[in-house]
């Protein structure tokens, strides 16, 4: 799905939280459903036919059967995430919360029916889960608010494959390298090496997905508020977004400092506990990820797709050769360190290219920064044993990060009155509140 989307899972949410009129947006939709159909067709047929590379990647003995669930699977993913991004960039959030949640829920009960009560074959639990994917893809096409007119315009088709195709780009680079240090740790450590590594980036890989909500929801909102509201407001929404993450992934991270033994042996078992360290380093790395993510998100939304990908490149070059560097001297955790300096460098990148477009407060996300130094060096310094001291270490992190402003009274309110499916109204309120410093 990486190779077919065009980018247009992203460029197509920016152009209609943007657009001024519903035939613009109609207009948008309908060549934007003929590029995806087009190209979903296109990348069935070339995994049809390509079978035999297929047989000779996974075997056989596997396939005969299997393999025509291959592009069905491919076609109706694919249509779906479609979907869901026309979803996003019509403000349609909690649709898409609730058919997920209801889909998945009906999926998980058929799977249990099929595997404990039918004891049922690999291929009826393949039919179930096309038969669910057709059932999301019907659910969220009859959610789309958009007057379903099939036209292509070839003045849209250019503007989508302009600001698509370097999104492309990016997605395709984000999946190669995404692995990247799983595998040189296994080129030069060995398989039992990997399995001790991908237990420490396990929590930090999960905890990435929570943060996927909250992006695809602020994406559409600092496209429209950039493009048809003031400058002033998107500044004020990036500002108060990129403080919620710091503050949020550096509490994390504070939690990692002080319990990452037992949170693996409780995860996991006690023989991961040497990943311990691991753990904390790739969640510090996570922390700037994704402080660079609303950074690189931004610089989207403001309608600037070839810087992240010209950001990404550097930061894949940076982890390849801090990998090669580093991880045949200090073993895991050289890799750990290679990938937080590929995520180092394009900091910096993110920010350069991100104020010559927006108003960008540096304060917003360095305090939660700072604020973190400051107290991991009081950690390392009292090296806290018990239970009750750790938990006043991060009493005095979180009391900190309110005498900093770093977390605000707005913020509570905000947290306390939107809650559930709807918790991310705090963006479509518009009312985006400036805290003074």
């Amino acid at each position: 799905m990486q190779f077919s989307t065009l980018g247009l899972t992203t460029s197509l949410p920016k152009f209609l939280s943007a657009a001024k009129d519903e035939q613009t947006k109609e207009d948008f939709f309908g060549t934007a459903v003929i590029m995806r159909v087009s190209t979903i067709l296109l990348a069935g047929l070339l995994a049809w036919f390509g079978r035999p590379y297929l047989e000779g990647l996974f075997g056989k003995s596997l396939l005969p059967g299997l393999v025509i669930f291959v592009p069905l699977l491919f076609a109706l993913d694919g249509f779906q995430a479609f979907l869901q991004s026309v979803l996003q960039g019509s403000f349609r959030f909690s649709t898409i919360g609730i058919i997920n949640l209801i889909t998945n829920a009906v999926y998980f009960a058929l799977l249990l029916t099929l595997i404990y009560g039918a004891k049922a074959p690999l291929t009826w639990i393949l039919i179930a889960k096309t038969f669910m994917s057709l059932v999301t893809c019907i659910l969220t096409l009859i959610c789309v608010p958009i007057k379903m007119r099939i036209s292509f315009k070839a003045g849209i088709f250019k503007e989508l494959i302009k600001f698509g195709a370097p999104l492309q780009v990016n997605s395709i680079l984000d999946f190669i390298f995404s692995r990247i240090d799983s595998i040189f740790v296994a080129a030069f450590l060995g398989p039992a090496n990997v399995a001790i590594y991908e237990v420490a980036r396990k929590i930090p890989d999960n905890l990435r997905g929570l943060y996927d909500p909250f992006i695809s929801v602020y994406f559409p909102f600092i496209s429209k508020h950039y493009d048809l509201e003031s400058r002033e407001r998107a500044s004020a929404l990036l500002n108060n977004a990129i403080r919620f993450v710091a503050f949020i992934t550096m509490l994390g991270t504070a939690i990692a400092v002080l319990f990452s033994q037992s949170i693996i042996q409780l995860l996991f078992s006690g023989k991961y506990a040497s990943s311990a360290p691991i753990f904390v380093l790739l969640m510090i790395n996570l922390s700037v990820a994704l402080i660079s993510n609303v950074m690189g998100t931004t610089l989207v939304g403001v309608g600037d797709p070839q810087k992240p990908m010209i950001i990404n490149t550097f930061n894949a070059l940076t982890s390849w050769l801090a990998s090669v560097l580093l991880i045949p001297v200090y073993a895991l955790f050289g890799a750990a360190t290679a990938n937080t300096l590929g995520t180092i460098v394009a900091y910096p990148l993110n920010r350069f290219f991100l104020r010559r477009k927006i108003g960008l407060n540096d304060a917003a996300y360095l305090k939660p920064i700072v604020l973190f130094a400051a107290w991991g060096i009081l950690v390392f310094l009292v090296k806290p044993e018990t239970f009750l001291l750790k938990i006043g270490f991060l009493a005095v992190f979180l009391l900190a990060s309110a005498l900093l402003s770093i977390v605000t009274r707005d913020d509570i309110d905000r947290l306390v009155e939107e809650t559930g499916i709807n918790s991310w109204r705090v963006f479509q309120n518009s009312k985006v509140r400036i805290t003074k410093r």
